[in-house]
């Protein structure tokens, strides 16, 4: 009778896990880099998210879904050239999520948001990059950016911010 329980019990256990997701695990290789993340970091999609009409000086804050300013230590966003991958300019947030880039010039780029941890950048945990947002002809530029929240276990993660 007991054996048929356990039976019954393992079998339903499995069928009830047939339908679920997996979740990434992540095995250190001894190089700092897990295998797995190795692997997914360069399928991940990078896309242009700043359009600059003319050179501009760019200013703005960063927020969360609830409108609150994202407030992580060391918070830092970047405009890179999506090309090279090169940084143009940069800023700290400050406690309400500001920043001043300085003067922007023409063209479509990459804004990147990441936090520093010493001498590494990573990703803001939960967070989506920005969407497209782009600056016209003004003598400044003042952007209102909310970053959305995404799912937990993103293989994209535990990549570098880009």
């Amino acid at each position: 009778m007991r054996s048929g329980l356990r039976i019954f019990g393992l079998l339903a256990i499995f069928l009830l896990s047939v339908g679920l997701d997996g979740q990434l695990v992540c095995i250190d290789t001894g190089n700092g880099r897990p295998t797995e993340v190795a692997c997914s970091c360069e399928g991940e999609k990078i896309s242009p998210n700043l359009m600059v009409a003319k050179s501009v000086k760019v200013t703005g804050s960063i927020f969360d879904q609830t409108g609150a300013p994202i407030q992580y230590n060391r918070t830092t966003i970047e405009v890179r050239d999506p090309l090279k991958n090169k940084t143009l300019s940069s800023a700290v947030l400050d406690q309400r999520g500001g920043f001043d880039l300085g003067v922007v010039p023409e063209g479509i780029f990459r804004l990147v948001v990441f936090r520093m941890e010493g001498e590494k950048a990573s990703r803001l945990p939960l967070f989506d990059q920005s969407k497209p947002v782009s600056c016209s002809g003004e003598s400044e530029c003042k952007l209102k950016i909310v970053l959305v929240m995404h799912g937990t276990d993103q293989q994209f993660e535990f990549c570098p911010p880009r």
